[in-house]
């Protein structure tokens, strides 16, 4: 009975009958039905609207029940990417790489349903730098801080984040617009900066296409994109404060999520990413610029070929723990898979670690102390 209500939703709207048919159609999802014939059913459903918030959320509910449905997929991105506001890469068609959007099928209903042909979307000239938002962002599950927001950088699969959202872990999952998920590594972290940079097993197809310019104007509008597509609008906030060039003040007070995602500027250039860093008088949160990113970036691709390990107390690459050493030279933290083993004085490691520090009487290390402590075994010195 449910599926034949929803036969009946998608008639009354192939001959016309919106109204009728997204009545006829709420009633069949309020039944049982497969999630695989629901996303079909809020896909249909989306037909029956012009109001581009509904529909986003429509596709949103599609490709959520049913990943693997590349129709929902392709038509979330593309109502994403419409949304960014005058977007000179938007030209209303689909963006290279995503699929032809043609009528919702169903499969394995009776009757069978013929699907409405929907007028085809002819592709325009895109021009050099076209885009696809949504396949550049990644949603971080499983962070130190609950969910956040991430985007590709580099089109080998490097990604920039929050260190808020990744805190001390060293891996966590990516959930990709194509319908999965993948493991993702922190290769470094900046935590004065709140940035983490991460290394996923995807390419995307596109990358954001990023401002010329060093830094945002005052009151500039800016807009902040969630990897939900949830979007907000912004504005540049002038302070007298002297800061670093690489600080976008802005007037946000929250963000939906742990942070980590891209801000545009009204061109829709990338111009940096959202941070939880928040000013002390006024609570408004802060953003970093893109070109501090790709100077992290360019760092990160530079000391890649050389044997390095990330230390998750203090996000750098340690060359000591890269060497198979205790502590990291930049902090003094030990690997966490070292925590629990018996730890000495290496004459040999001490090329990697400061020189003329007073050292520790129990392990040797210059690392110098706090409260007594030292920096690196922790032991009480006298």
């Amino acid at each position: 009975m449910s599926q034949r209500i929803l036969d009946m939703g998608i008639q009354a709207i192939q001959a016309g009958s919106k109204a009728e048919g997204a009545r006829l159609i709420r009633i069949a999802l309020k039944r049982d039905l497969p999630n695989e014939i629901r996303a079909v059913a809020y896909l249909w459903l989306a037909e029956t609207t012009d109001d581009p918030q509904v529909k986003y959320a429509h596709y949103a509910e599609a490709s959520a029940l049913d990943p693997n449905n590349a129709e929902a997929r392709g038509r979330l991105a593309a109502s994403m990417n419409a949304r960014l506001p005058s977007n000179p890469y938007n030209t209303g068609a689909y963006t290279p790489g995503m699929t032809q959007p043609v009528a919702p099928q169903i499969t394995g209903m009776q009757p069978p349903i013929t699907p409405p042909v929907t007028p085809p979307v002819t592709p325009t000239a895109q021009p050099t730098g076209a885009f696809n938002i949504a396949d550049a962002l990644g949603h971080i599950i499983g962070g130190a801080n609950g969910a956040g927001t991430g985007f590709f950088i580099t089109a080998d699969g490097l990604m920039v984040t929050t260190r808020y959202v990744v805190g001390g872990l060293e891996r966590v999952t990516v959930e990709l617009h194509v319908g999965r998920q993948v493991n993702a590594t922190v290769i470094r972290s900046y935590p004065d900066l709140d940035l983490a940079i991460l290394y996923v097993e995807h390419r995307p197809t596109s990358l954001l296409p990023i401002t010329p310019l060093l830094r945002v104007p005052d009151d500039a509008q800016l807009y902040v994109v969630t990897y939900d597509g949830e979007m907000f609008q912004v504005q540049q906030r002038p302070t007298r404060r002297v800061m670093s060039a690489h600080w976008i003040p802005t007037n946000a007070a929250r963000i939906a999520d742990a942070g980590g995602n891209p801000i545009f500027d009204e061109r829709n250039y990338l111009v940096g990413m959202m941070t939880r860093n928040v000013s002390r008088a006024s609570n408004h949160l802060f953003g970093v610029h893109i070109s501090a990113i790709r100077r992290c970036v360019d760092e990160v691709i530079q000391t890649s070929r050389e044997p390095r390990k990330y230390c998750p107390n203090c996000g750098t690459s340690s060359r000591a723990l890269g060497a198979g050493f205790f502590y990291c030279e930049a902090c003094g933290g030990i690997r966490p898979e070292t925590a629990r083993a018996q730890r000495y004085h290496m004459p040999q490691a001490d090329v990697f670690y400061q020189q003329g520090n007073v050292r520790c009487v129990h392990c040797g290390a210059p690392a110098g102390f706090h409260a007594g402590r030292c920096l690196r075994c922790g032991r009480t010195q006298g």
